[in-house]
């Protein structure tokens, strides 16, 4: 999500993906099409809006949608420093986006990846993002004038995030 900005086109590059299956998608036309066993599905709506990669449990066990992230994507730095991942899916209820503190791109990244629905986004930015809002609440980060939600993953008393001296919630991998 910068200058190295990937897109949809790009996605075989940059990740592995992994199904043992056959899965319907819509396609760009607005049909109904089967992908094959581990080839992703670039989910649309029926006049071909598009909702993002497709991710599903499976129906059964181990037939699931799996995402990695190839970490030669990654320059080193982003890899093993701090950085601030962004993440905008949708899980049937519009679009989400959030924010994750990480010192583990390549983890946070594919933990994301892994939650069932539409990814429309995601990325890295070296270090945290400086949080904005106020002091009880998780707070957001802004990245290009979008608003990214930290998630609250620990929390403590009144529902308040756990955060560091500095203001940052002690979230992400």
């Amino acid at each position: 999500m910068a200058d190295g900005d990937l897109d949809q086109g790009d996605f075989d590059i940059a990740f592995a993906f992994t199904r043992p299956t056959a899965a319907a998608y819509r396609n760009a036309a607005g049909a109904i099409v089967l992908a094959g066993a581990d080839a992703p599905r670039f989910d649309h709506l029926g006049d071909g809006t598009a909702r993002g990669l497709l991710v599903e449990p499976g129906l059964q066990l181990g037939q699931a949608d799996r995402v990695r992230l190839d970490p030669l994507m990654l320059p080193e730095d982003l890899l093993a420093g701090r950085v601030t991942i962004l993440h905008a899916l949708d899980q049937g209820a519009g679009l989400v986006r959030r924010a994750w503190y990480s010192e583990n791109a390549k983890a946070t990244i594919d933990a994301c990846l892994s939650i069932a629905g539409h990814h429309q986004e995601i990325g890295v930015i070296a270090g945290f993002r400086v949080r904005q809002g106020g002091r009880f609440e998780p707070g957001f980060v802004r990245y290009r004038r979008l608003s990214w939600s930290l998630t609250r993953i620990l929390a403590a008393n009144a529902g308040a995030a756990l955060a560091d001296d500095d203001g940052h919630p002690l979230i992400g991998a």
